[in-house]
């Protein structure tokens, strides 16, 4: 089964939020996400979002905390948050770019889990981490098939 993380960096007066505009995988060309990826084997899952901020937008971030465990039939997805103002120092460290986004008004192509997932992790009042598993039985589809 693929884990991946979803690395949610947020300034630290919490008003903004680093995000990428995705040239892929193909379901996600277009749309906005936040940065992240494939936790590699064996490897911690706040260092690998460290990591993955730290090669999609070139800022070193540890202070990473769990908000939320998506299980599905086919990943599990760990999203993480940061408040560190090196989210405004942000820049496009790969071939997608990367920008920052006042949580209030998140762009109209963010993929529609952001909507849910930027709320949740700022609010103050909600015990985390949140363990979920989605309702379809065959994978939400939310991230690229696994290899046959």
């Amino acid at each position: 089964m693929f884990r991946y993380v979803l690395a949610l960096l947020f300034s630290a007066d919490r008003r903004r939020v680093v995000l990428v505009e995705k040239t892929r995988p193909a379901w996600q060309a277009g749309r906005v996400n936040a940065l992240g990826g494939k936790v590699r084997e064996g490897e911690p899952v706040d260092a690998a979002a460290r990591r993955e901020v730290f090669e999609e937008a070139g800022v070193d971030v540890a202070g990473w905390e769990h908000v939320l465990v998506w299980r599905d039939a086919q990943y599990i997805m760990h999203v993480m948050r940061a408040f560190d103002d090196a989210a405004l120092c942000a820049v496009t460290a790969e071939d997608q770019r990367v920008f920052l986004a006042d949580v209030d008004a998140l762009p109209a192509t963010v993929i529609d889990n952001l909507r849910w997932l930027v709320p949740l992790a700022l609010d103050r009042d909600v015990a985390l981490p949140i363990d979920v598993r989605s309702a379809a039985p065959e994978g939400s589809g939310l991230t690229e098939p696994p290899p046959a």
